[in-house]
């Protein structure tokens, strides 16, 4: 068991130790039901007896523990001049107490529990009361084993005095203690200290001395080596006498040590007690100056060490007369700096602790403020992309449409006569022009893949026609270079390609796996050189697609491959074939295939050729396909008593003109009179004129799509008229819209779900 540095200490009768147990009985007693007394001969008997080892080393010991109160005695036998004595310590310190029982915890009984986080405090009443029962019990004992004890002159009252004053000691010993646990503020637990131990020994002067240790390079011949020089000053103090000097931040003492060993034999833990400075320092006259000046006659000096490290040194001051230092005082001092010594590394880790959680917050404060500048930038930059690609999108297109479609009529027109260089020349502006519009079509592809806005359309289709179709597409660029193009449908390991009645079925995005299956073969055919071939194979595996487009081409360098989907990365490569774009093909391609669920595998062998393996989840069925519209039964839709209306009149806003045409279809077919505007901005004019009874406006054209809804509903003429806003699921619905829309379509539009919108909102129970 550990040596209790907070204790009342002396040899005493074997039998005081039974007196002392039974003190401590009449103490439970006085605190109630909540006191409890565990003693040693207890313990062992609830104690396994297979424990002998914990048994012999095992010292006697009393706990006494209550809610309002803690004490532990400790009792170990000793032999003094052939008699045995018993060796008693005692403690009310929570630190001491936690210290010995902790490795008994498994054994003790359930009752008896550690001292939460050490900050316990003696109720005041109860520790005088206990003090009173101690003093009983010892005041009849003999007396600590001490020379200057034992003579025969030394009377009763002698022995209660020292009694006191060990009790006195452990008293302030804990107080010191506590203090640690309950004041963070380390100056503050140092000034205290100071006062009370001053009074306590009734010195002249007590004061700490706070020492600082600066690395210094020496150099002694050819070798060099480190040395420490110590700095410091009196950093607290305590006077009992009104008319002694301050020594306050003085800081004279580091010019009078010579022997810089000392400071080595002080951070051992060596103590020094000098009853006479004008003996001590006669060599010394730096020293004996600086006593003299500040009329010191004695000192005792007791080092503080800190995780082994030198921090300060406790030194008491007798100025009026010497004084010979007891050696209890010593030790008493001894203890004082032990327990001063815990809260300054308490309170050093408190105050790197702080440091960096102070830190921290900076750094977090700091960041945060990047964070956010880095948003309004990143915020910045979307919105210019944003305005880019609207630019992209109508800006360009709409002087793009006329040039491809006014160059492809003059070409189909065989009244037009036309030079073979004219002819040339066309063609060459109508290619471009559709270069152009791909380039296009990948940008704003990529853009919505990647800000989430793009959706799948499900439906069920033919793996095999939808192959045909691809195939189709590219074999006129795979005819113009010589390219053999194989198809290869395969069921259940056989090849089914040209067998009727073995086609596969599939459920996903058409034109998203068409538009996946295009940029693979084109790349294919790219990178494949004349007279080659191309082998594009396709079947089921459990839930998943799968497409394997294989080519005997250039092959692709294995370093190149991780890059190979990155945004606007093209392939390093000495083949001399046109490679215009713009590298986002296979970017898109991953993308799309990883919104089916899937992914993409690449073999490839320089000179040898590559194998792209597109795996793609089979999707639950939706809403039915635009495409698919001609294969409803249109009486089942259209024959309806709720779907067939009278003939209304209907305002239709649309830029989409294939989703204008698909919506003109179904409602001219359902006998709706229906008229088309491709603009908002000057519609206005050509509602009021046509007075419909039903407006359906897009509301992805922008803000003119607000203004228009708000004309309408504030004028007297158009107020009656019904709004059906159409709008995709991403697209944010305004203030004016959620005020004055009737109802909503989401994209993409379904017929039936058209139609019974329109019903309800045209019927006559809603007007």
């Amino acid at each position: 068991m550990s040596k209790l540095t907070s204790t009342i200490q002396g040899n005493y009768p074997l039998n005081t130790f039974g007196t002392i147990c039974d003190r401590l009985r009449q103490m439970v007693q006085v605190i109630g039901q909540d006191g409890r007394l565990v003693t040693n001969d207890s313990f062992l008997v609830a104690c396994d007896r297979s424990i002998n080892t914990l048994q012999s080393n095992l010292p006697k010991f009393l706990l006494l523990q209550s809610p309002q109160f803690h004490a532990l005695i400790v009792g170990n036998i000793v032999n003094v001049d052939n008699h045995q004595q018993i060796a008693i310590e005692s403690t009310f310190s929570p630190v001491e107490i936690d210290r010995f029982i902790e490795p008994l915890l498994p054994y003790l009984p359930s009752t008896v529990s550690l001292i939460a986080n050490a900050n316990f405090v003696n109720d005041r009443e109860l520790q005088s009361h206990c003090d009173r029962l101690l003093s009983d019990a010892l005041a009849g004992s003999m007396l600590p084993v001490n020379p200057m004890l034992l003579h025969s002159d030394v009377d009763l009252s002698t022995r209660e005095i020292q009694l006191q004053q060990q009790l006195e000691r452990a008293h302030l010993l804990n107080y010191i203690s506590t203090q640690i646990y309950q004041i963070l503020d380390l100056s503050v637990i140092l000034q205290t200290a100071v006062e009370q131990v001053q009074t306590f020994l009734h010195a002249d002067r007590l004061i700490i001395y706070q020492l600082e240790f600066a690395k210094v390079d020496g150099k002694v011949g050819t070798k060099s080596f480190e040395t420490y020089n110590a700095m410091g000053k009196v950093a607290y103090e305590a006077i009992g006498g009104a008319n002694l000097p301050s020594v306050l931040d003085v800081d004279d003492y580091q010019d009078c040590f010579d022997d810089r060993q000392l400071w080595d034999k002080y951070r051992g833990g060596m103590t020094r007690s000098i009853d006479n400075v004008e003996l001590e320092y006669a060599e010394n006259q730096c020293m004996l100056d600086l006593m003299r000046r500040f009329q010191i006659k004695s000192k005792s000096i007791v080092p503080i060490v800190v995780n082994r490290e030198l921090w300060g040194l406790i030194i008491a001051h007798q100025c009026h007369t010497p004084r010979q230092w007891q050696t209890d005082e010593i030790k008493f001092l001894q203890q004082v700096a032990e327990h001063l010594a815990l809260a300054i590394d308490r309170a050093e880790f408190y105050a790197d602790s702080l440091w960096h959680t102070q830190n921290l917050e900076q750094s977090v404060n700091e960041r945060t403020r990047e964070l956010r500048d880095a948003l309004i930038v990143a915020q910045a930059a979307n919105q210019s992309k944003t305005e880019f690609l609207a630019l992209l999108s109508h800006e360009l297109r709409t002087p793009l449409t006329s040039i491809l479609g006014l160059s492809a009529t003059l070409l189909r027109l065989p009244q037009v006569n036309l030079t073979d260089r004219q002819q040339s020349y066309l063609q060459t502006i109508y290619n471009s022009g559709e270069h152009l519009s791909e380039l296009i079509d990948e940008i704003l592809d990529y853009y919505k893949l990647e800000v989430g806005k793009t959706f799948l359309k499900i439906s069920e289709f033919s793996l095999s026609k939808l192959i045909q179709r691809v195939v189709e597409i590219v074999s006129e660029k795979a005819n113009q270079h010589k390219i053999e193009l194989e198809v290869q449908i395969i069921n259940d390991g056989e090849d089914v390609t040209n067998v009727s009645g073995r086609d596969l079925r599939f459920r996903g995005d058409t034109k998203r796996i068409r538009q996946i299956l295009l940029n693979i073969l084109v790349n294919a055919i790219k990178f494949t050189p004349e007279n080659g071939k191309v082998i594009i194979r396709s079947w089921l595996e459990d839930c998943y697609a799968v497409f394997e487009i294989e080519d005997n081409g250039i092959g692709i360098d294995a370093e190149q491959i991780p890059r190979l989907f990155k945004k606007f990365h093209q392939l390093n490569s000495n083949y001399d074939r046109d490679r215009e774009g713009m590298g986002l093909g296979l970017a898109i391609t991953q993308q799309l295939v990883e919104l089916h669920g899937g992914w993409i595998d690449v073999d490839s062998i320089v000179g040898s050729g590559s194998t792209f393996t597109v795996r793609v989840a089979s999707q639950q069925l939706k809403l039915p396909e635009r495409n698919d519209l001609q294969e409803m039964d249109r009486k089942l839709v259209f024959q309806d008593p709720e779907l067939n209306p009278i003939p209304n009149a209907i305002i239709l806003i649309e830029q989409d003109e294939d989703l204008a045409n698909f919506m003109c279809d179904i409602l001219t077919t359902a006998r709706y009179q229906v008229t088309w505007l491709l603009s908002a901005e000057s519609s206005f004019r050509q509602i009021a004129m046509f007075e419909p009874d039903l407006l359906i406006i897009d509301l992805t054209i922008g803000s003119n799509a607000d203004r228009t809804i708000e004309n309408i509903r504030k004028s007297n003429a158009l107020g009656h008229v019904k709004i059906l806003a159409i709008a995709t699921p991403e697209d944010l619905i305004s203030p004016i819209s959620k005020q004055y829309v009737d109802d909503y379509l989401s994209k993409p539009v379904n017929p039936e779900q058209l139609l019974r919108k329109i019903a309800k909102l045209l019927s006559p129970i809603e007007s």
